[in-house]
């Protein structure tokens, strides 16, 4: 299940205006925020020209005519874009315009763009008009955002009714044109009484509705018997995650710099940033941006050395005319796997730098603990929250939220610790607010308790590797990958699959178990109004899924996700797991969500909590 390069299909087929040889055909291409986010998670600038575009502009800047040229619009049918269109027509800016819309027209913006173009003979110029059903970010194979802000704040707290229904069927049209992009139709399972229900009722209706119509986009070329399983969750079902210090390279670089639309911003010794570009045609981001810090520092020692045998093959004197002439040719890539080397020394360096200033790898080793339910000492929580202890106050606010949400902590505990955490908001460097929204969801969410499996001591004993979850740095590290992890300890997480992990597994084994029983079980191509149960469901096991979470995904069950898929995968059967969210949020990010929550209702407007 590789929806980036669904995507990518479909975005390239937009490019080609309808001929096999129009990629070389030049052209200008014009979208708005909402459509630059899906190109810049699929495209670079020089894949773009290949395809033939010349200029990139966005809709809403000032715009010179341009002839000759055909002009291709991929945006969101709004009625405010849908004005500029008409004008661009009327002014005649391009000869020849074909309009892609991330996801459909509706009949009445469909009359609007009739009626404003129309008048003057604007609507000749409108060569094509296409539903391109790609209103989603992909930002990998299987990770997909689709980029709605304060997701969590949104779905928890809406302003009323009208807007819950209004933003849930947002998502739902996200929904679709994923599954239309794939070209798969789904089984549905959710949780009841919640958000994600209320989505997978509605999109049940929708496909149902769909696939009523005579040439609807499911009539070709997709498998009845192959299905995949949507799994729609909702973020209370953990939220530990979203708060937990991770330690992966991915995690830990959109924990600490932020990662948004691939690029990340990375502090510089001397002041500054640098913008580094994160996307899977990086060859060590691809393979490494799952992996355990430590085993990014390997990574980087490996590929320096692979570059230095290369580099010294070049520097040989008296060899064959043809290998010389072979390991020239190879330069260029020799130097971009050069460039790729220093760019994660430099992310790396920079992320040690912060590790140790701020001792993130002991708030990881307690939160483990916290969620893994083998919770450390009192004393061992009070150490960590005091001034004398490094850590941002933010570090320390998180750490015992997570505290609170796995452990029955007594109310004289809480109060020392938050004394402590009092005295750090009296400073201004700290928001306590999320405290009193924590309090209200413990008393709603107690039903949560249940997917959280006690850990037994032989797994302790087996995670733990006969001991503590550090040890020393492998031998076998060069000196560039030991000069990163100076000061840092060799970490070694436990493998243990999440809440939403184990929950997952159960559902795609197809088994009703106590867990699973309650999930609410929807086919769109039945006809059924309402979920299905009894003999009427399917009974073998998925070996393809996408889990969506409403509220808010991260980098950490996205990766533990992959890591099931791979070991559920046999050399005869490939498991393949998709993972997707309203966004994807970092610790900080979510922290902010949960503080607004905490503050009485600003009129309404729930952005401004978030100021």
């Amino acid at each position: 299940m590789d929806i980036q390069e669904k995507q990518r299909e479909v975005l390239m087929r937009m490019l080609q205006l309808g001929g096999e040889n129009a990629s070389m055909t030049w052209k200008v291409l014009i979208f708005d925020e909402r459509c630059m986010k899906v190109l810049s998670s699929i495209f670079h600038v020089q894949q773009l020209q290949k395809h033939g575009v010349t200029v990139m502009m966005r809709l809403q800047d000032k715009r010179e005519r341009i002839d000759d040229t055909p002009a291709v619009y991929f945006i969101e049918p709004t009625q405010e874009n849908i004005a500029r269109v008409a004008r661009d027509c009327a002014h005649k800016l391009y000869d020849q315009v074909h309009l892609n819309f991330c996801f459909p027209l509706s009949r009445n913006l469909i009359q609007d763009l009739a009626k404003q173009t129309i008048e003057g003979g604007a609507h000749k110029r409108i060569a094509r008009v296409f539903d391109q059903y790609t209103d989603f970010v992909a930002l990998d194979q299987r990770l997909v955002s689709l980029g709605m802000a304060n997701s969590y704040v949104k779905l928890t707290r809406p302003v009323s009714e009208k807007a819950l229904m209004a933003y849930v069927d947002r998502i739902v049209d996200s929904l679709f044109c994923i599954i239309v992009t794939l070209n798969q139709i789904p089984i549905i399972r959710c949780s009841p009484g919640n958000a994600a229900a209320l989505a997978a009722q509605r999109l049940d209706s929708k496909l149902r509705a769909h696939l009523t119509t005579r040439n609807n986009l499911f009539s070709k070329g997709f498998s009845a018997y192959k299905r995949p399983l949507l799994i729609l969750l909702d973020r209370n079902l953990d939220l530990t995650v979203p708060l937990h210090h991770p330690w992966t390279y991915c995690a830990l670089v959109n924990d600490i710099f932020g990662l948004s639309s691939h690029k990340v911003d990375v502090p510089l010794e001397g002041g500054g940033t640098k913008t580094y570009d994160l996307s899977n045609d990086d060859d060590f981001w691809k393979e490494h941006q799952g992996a355990a810090f430590p085993q990014v520092a390997e990574g980087v020692q490996k590929y320096l050395n692979d570059y230095n045998a290369r580099a010294k093959d070049l520097k040989k004197e008296g060899v064959d005319l043809s290998v010389l002439n072979d390991a020239v040719n190879s330069m260029p890539e020799l130097m971009r796997k050069k460039r790729m080397i220093d760019s994660h020394t430099n992310i790396a360096t920079a992320l040690l730098k912060q590790l140790k200033d701020r001792q993130y790898d002991r708030f990881f080793e307690l939160e483990e603990e916290l969620i893994n339910n083998m919770p450390p000492t009192f004393q061992d929580m009070l150490k960590q929250m005091e001034p004398e202890t490094k850590g941002t106050p933010q570090d320390k606010l998180r750490l015992y939220v997570i505290y609170q949400l796995c452990h029955n902590v007594m109310p004289e505990e809480a109060k020392q610790i938050e004394s402590i955490l009092e005295s750090y908001a009296k400073e201004g460097s700290l928001e306590l607010s999320c405290l009193k929204f924590l309090k209200t969801h413990k008393m709603e969410m107690k039903f949560t308790a249940g997917l959280m499996e006690n850990k037994s001591k032989a797994d302790a004993q087996n995670t733990g590797g006969g001991g503590s979850l550090f040890t020393l740095l492998s031998q076998s590290v060069g000196a560039r990958g030991k000069q990163l992890l100076q000061g840092v300890r060799n970490l070694v997480p436990t493998d243990k699959s999440l809440p939403t992990t184990k929950l997952v597994e159960r559902l795609m084994e197809n088994k009703e178990n106590k867990e699973t029983a309650r999930f609410l079980y929807f086919d769109p191509k039945l006809q059924s109004n309402g979920p299905i149960s009894g003999s009427r469901r399917m009974t073998t096991a998925f070996t393809e899924g996408l889990v969506f979470v409403m509220g808010g995904g991260n980098y950490v069950e996205h990766q533990n996700l992959q890591d099931y898929a791979k070991r559920a995968s046999t050399p005869q059967i490939k498991v393949s797991i998709a993972y997707g969210s309203t966004e994807i949020v970092s610790g900080p990010q979510f922290l902010s969500q949960l503080s607004a929550l905490g503050k009485p209702p600003t009129g309404g407007n729930v952005d401004a909590a978030l100021d």
